[in-house]
């Protein structure tokens, strides 16, 4: 037997009272719509503001490695003269 999906229809909650959207009337569905594309933006930027901190991290990091290990050859350093000297 296949359980069927029941079709959930938007709604809002006010005052502890679940709305069906489509109960609304024009202008209260216009502003849900709103509301859903607002908060789907905030999502997305919150997504890219954790993304711009973990290259800010990384970065951040990287510069401080340089930093610290300032004057030691690095495998990379090392290489690029083994190839030289060939």
């Amino acid at each position: 037997m296949v359980d069927e999906a029941v079709e959930q229809k938007p709604f809002i909650t006010i005052n502890d009272v679940q709305i069906n959207i489509e109960d609304l009337p024009e202008e209260g569905q216009g502003i849900f719509g709103r509301l859903q594309r607002l908060n789907q933006k905030k999502a997305n930027l919150v997504l890219d503001l954790e993304e711009l901190q973990a290259g800010i991290n990384f970065f951040s990091n990287r510069i401080v490695d340089i930093v610290n290990n300032e004057g030691e050859d690095t495998p990379t350093e090392e290489a690029d003269e083994a190839e030289t000297e060939e």
